[in-house]
């Protein structure tokens, strides 16, 4: 089920975005998407006024204010729809694997268009009063509510994961069996209940990008998600639960988040040995105080396991040693599901 973001951390996730130099901090995904829709207003207001004057000095065209905001609106309408079919038509001509998520591209076009509008419906409104501009402008800043808290609170899950890049299931280009597709579609599915992917491959297979589109999925549909290294999750396993918390990324620990992605269990290189084993992982899992509670969130939490490669061990054999480590901690085996990216390099 999807999270409901509390208004208190909205409240102080828009003053962290608003409030301090990005020069010192950078720029966080929700102030990202602030910038981008001032953008897409400037877009439309700026244009808007300089076609008024072409229209008003030079043709002296009657009612140039809101002629021109018209223009400029449906303008950017038919830019938007030329810059969604372009790049989704380029990726099913290279053969993109997943279907693009149609229903959030269509929400995110409609929400810029609506930002658009609002730009030049209020500079047509500034050059010439006009009740019409006035009523759609009243109407668009009611329409853009629900659509702006969405995003924003999108925006506001997928930093809060610490993916290392933003990716999409749509942008995956790497060879996959169609089993293995179907497996990570079945997994994407499920309900946090303490299911295991364990993803394989050699080196620049596509195993981190298709570990993060899958969880980056889960986020855009507002569940909790935690992204980690091997080596993270190890220090995540000495620290308690937060009390208190903190925007931008840490707004739920990794023990309760909805999936996490364990990243660079090994390297998956040519020559390459063990880096981390099962019962390295086991032994960092038991040690320290909260060992129990580590446990317990790896049996209820949806986790992806990127296993990378071992030259000295096949796939399906490396596989089985972490499902054996898996099952040894009480998760069902239907519940473990595997992909080799090797199958199909």
């Amino acid at each position: 089920m999807p999270y409901q973001l509390p208004a208190a951390i909205v409240k102080k996730q828009l003053h962290y975005d608003l409030i301090g130099k990005d020069s010192q901090r950078g720029i966080t995904l929700s102030y990202g998407w602030l910038a981008n829709q001032c953008g897409h207003c400037m877009l439309g207001f700026i244009p808007t006024h300089l076609l008024y004057l072409l229209l008003s000095s030079v043709f002296h065209v009657k009612g140039a204010s809101w002629k021109a905001a018209v223009f400029i609106a449906l303008f950017w309408t038919l830019f938007e729809i030329y810059n969604v079919v372009k790049p989704l038509s380029q990726q099913k001509k290279e053969g993109a694997l997943f279907e693009p998520d149609w229903k959030n591209i269509i929400h995110d076009t409609a929400t810029d268009l609506v930002f658009f509008a609002t730009g030049a419906l209020l500079a047509g409104l500034l050059l010439g009063f006009n009740w019409y501009l006035l009523a759609g402008l009243l109407v668009i800043g009611l329409v853009l509510v629900s659509p702006s808290k969405h995003w924003y609170h999108t925006k506001i899950f997928q930093q809060a994961a610490e993916y290392p890049f933003q990716f999409r299931l749509s942008q995956w280009r790497w060879n996959m069996k169609e089993a293995d597709k179907t497996t990570a579609l079945y997994f994407l599915k499920q309900p946090k209940a303490g299911y295991h992917l364990l993803i394989s491959g050699a080196y620049k297979t596509g195993k981190t990008s298709l570990a993060v589109a899958i969880a980056n999925e889960l986020s855009i549909k507002h569940h909790t998600c935690k992204y980690a290294t091997s080596m993270k999750l190890f220090s995540w396993m000495f620290e308690s639960d937060l009390v208190e918390p903190s925007v931008p990324s840490n707004l739920w620990n990794w023990r309760n988040a909805d999936c996490l992605v364990i990243d660079d269990l090994n390297t998956g290189l040519p020559h390459s040995g063990e880096l981390i084993s099962p019962a390295v992982f086991l032994q960092h899992m038991n040690e320290g105080q909260y060992a129990a509670q580590n446990l317990k969130a790896l049996q209820q939490l949806n986790t992806i396991w990127v296993l990378g490669e071992i030259t000295s061990v096949s796939a399906q054999t490396l596989q089985n040693s972490w499902q054996h480590m898996l099952s040894g901690m009480g998760v069902p085996a239907e519940k473990i599901i595997q992909i080799d990216l090797n199958r199909s390099a």
